[in-house]
């Protein structure tokens, strides 16, 4: 959970995280859709006013943070990668690198969500599932680009990515599909994945919230046997005696 200085209240930083995560999830998938040609000039012209307001959310974030930080040194130190997403990338997408400016702010938004689910990312090794997920997808991409490029489907390697990240999501929109034999392979290996994926994040997200739960019972069963004793009314010798026979008790496990 991240650590907010303009806030002490817990719930409030629980309820932080889970918007700034759903906001990044969201970035993400906007950044992803910006890769595909085939979006209609409605769609595409929707994608980037979401895409722009995700980006007026974070930067807003991001400074609120900046300036009620104590220490600006220390604050930069760690949020690096925030510091990185609210770069104006959207400024050179029509320019000759634009693809690499996209895949630069997906890499950031990942970043930025990996900081903020992180409790979750390292239950039951999600993380390892995650990282083997992202890794066979853009495989995947990648030997799409391969043997499918030139095709009616395939024209880029951002229609390649598109294709890869429906493929292992098992959305299957169907817009873009393999003709050749080891392209169909890749689409059965990606499938495979995204189904064991979709079953261990169900699974994480389970035990998660399911330990969340034990140990705030366990923390108020804890809090309930403590016994609070006022010793201000004794003398300092008194209290000296108290506290040296409550050590001697602990130390034996009387």
């Amino acid at each position: 959970m991240r650590d907010l200085e303009f806030t002490d209240n817990e719930k409030i930083e629980w309820i932080y995280d889970g918007i700034a995560g759903v906001m990044a999830v969201i970035a993400v998938i906007v950044v992803m859709l910006q890769f595909s040609n085939n979006l209609s000039p409605k769609v595409n012209r929707g994608v980037n006013i979401i895409d722009g307001a995700i980006y007026f959310i974070f930067l807003s974030d991001y400074l609120m943070r900046l300036l009620t930080s104590k220490n600006k040194k220390r604050f930069f130190k760690h949020n690096v990668v925030d510091t990185i997403a609210i770069f104006p990338f959207m400024l050179f997408m029509e320019s000759n690198f634009g693809s690499v400016f996209k895949l630069v702010r997906v890499v950031t938004y990942v970043l930025r969500l990996v900081g903020n689910i992180k409790e979750v990312l390292f239950t039951n090794g999600f993380i390892y599932a995650l990282g083997s997920t992202v890794l066979i997808t853009f495989i995947g991409s990648l030997g799409i680009y391969v043997f499918e490029r030139g095709t009616e489907n395939i024209s880029n390697y951002g229609d390649a990515l598109w294709w890869s990240f429906v493929t292992v999501t098992t959305v299957g929109y169907g817009d873009i599909s393999p003709s050749s034999g080891v392209g169909r392979f890749i689409a059965c290996i990606l499938m495979i994945t995204g189904i064991g994926f979709l079953s261990m994040l169900t699974s994480t997200i389970s035990t998660f919230f399911f330990s969340k739960i034990y140990k705030r019972k366990e923390k108020k069963i804890k809090e309930k046997d403590k016994v609070i004793i006022d010793l201000s009314d004794l003398s300092e010798e008194k209290r000296k005696s108290i506290l040296s026979y409550y050590k001697f008790l602990k130390e034996n496990d009387i």
